[in-house]
């Protein structure tokens, strides 16, 4: 086990053990943790026993983060939910409208200041704008889960066998520079993502974790910087016409889902295309609006991506797309990506 991996290990079992003693203090009651155990093939944090009123208790599998913003909170959401039982999220602290977001979304919590949404008849406690706590720095991010390692961590997730490629070879899909592979490598073999097979070549390992951090970090880190704006159109049935490989340009988000999933009707359409984008909005029409129902984003990856849906950017990029919405019905079809379109890859390590 790597220091790093220790560390991280350490720090969400302060966070737990701070949240279980604020809520003491707030409700009266206790949570016990009881042995791990696993859930199918998805393991909790921790399974958590609440104890209710009248003896009664209420048995939940713990999602622990360290800390949730406004464009991660649809990735907590959906974490919680891929158990199928009840879950109860963890985490540092909750302002007041992410707390009321997270029970819109009926994600039930606990944090280390006080902050308590439960909702598991007949037991329902809500208590919000309890104020942050001092608590100790949390792990940093290595260059592994920055902008520019976001890209090489994508492309290794996108083709397994990437990961075994010459440094020249990822950098030309991914558009870094070489000494950025370097370090992510490093970084991921610190963090327990990666392992040196000798004459058979890197592996990667704790894939599912790793998909989970790359989408948590990719919605504060890179998504935000790939951002070129908000369009409409007057050009009616355009997607019908794009031309992908004149124009470079992947669709993602909703509509992409929609496509795979028959279960969405999308309300906002989501565009990676190039760097430079002026021959493609005169091209679809497109006019800036910021309640415009297209938005754009810059394509960060040059792979071939191994399905059969061209023109639709990689799974993994559409599940983080659904994920920062934070809206219900996208949570729910982010699953249905996961499991139809992810999954399959992960057993490829």
């Amino acid at each position: 086990m790597t220091k790093n991996k220790n560390n991280n290990f350490t720090k969400k079992q302060e966070i737990l053990d701070a949240a279980k003693q604020a809520f003491k203090e707030i409700t009266g009651f206790n949570i016990t943790i009881l042995r791990d155990e696993p859930l199918e093939k998805k393991w909790p944090d921790a399974v958590l026993q609440l104890a209710a009123p009248e003896g009664n208790t209420k048995k939940y599998y713990g999602e622990i983060k360290e800390n949730i913003t406004q464009t991660t909170i649809g990735y907590a959401a959906e974490q919680t939910r891929r158990f199928d039982k009840p879950a109860l999220l963890v985490t540092r602290y909750l302002t007041p409208p992410m707390a009321e977001r997270l029970k819109a979304l009926n994600v039930e919590f606990i944090d280390t200041a006080g902050n308590v949404y439960i909702n598991n008849p007949p037991l329902f406690i809500y208590v919000i704008g309890k104020t942050k706590k001092d608590f100790p720095a949390g792990v940093k991010l290595g260059r592994a889960f920055r902008p520019t390692g976001l890209k090489v961590v994508f492309a290794l997730l996108c083709q397994p066998e990437l990961v075994k490629a010459p440094y020249r070879e990822i950098v030309k899909v991914t558009k870094v520079a070489q000494g950025t592979v370097g370090w992510v490598f490093y970084d991921l073999k610190q963090q327990n993502y990666l392992i040196e097979r000798g004459v058979h070549g890197r592996k990667l390992i704790n894939v599912e974790k790793l998909i989970g951090v790359w989408v948590d970090t990719y919605t504060r880190e890179l998504r935000p910087k790939l951002y070129m704006g908000t369009y409409k159109t007057t050009k009616q049935d355009w997607l019908k016409d794009l031309d992908r490989k004149g124009t470079n340009a992947f669709i993602g988000g909703e509509t992409a889902a929609a496509i795979l999933t028959d279960y969405l009707k999308p309300a906002t359409t989501t565009i990676y295309g190039p760097e430079e984008i002026t021959p493609f909005l005169i091209k679809y029409h497109l006019q800036k609006d910021p309640n415009g129902n297209v938005e754009l984003f810059k394509k960060f990856w040059e792979l071939d991506y191994p399905w059969d849906h061209e023109g639709l950017a990689p799974p993994l990029l559409i599940y983080a797309d659904l994920i920062a919405t934070a809206n219900d019905r996208n949570i729910d079809a982010a699953r249905i990506v996961y499991d139809k379109f992810i999954n399959r890859f992960i057993e490829k390590y």
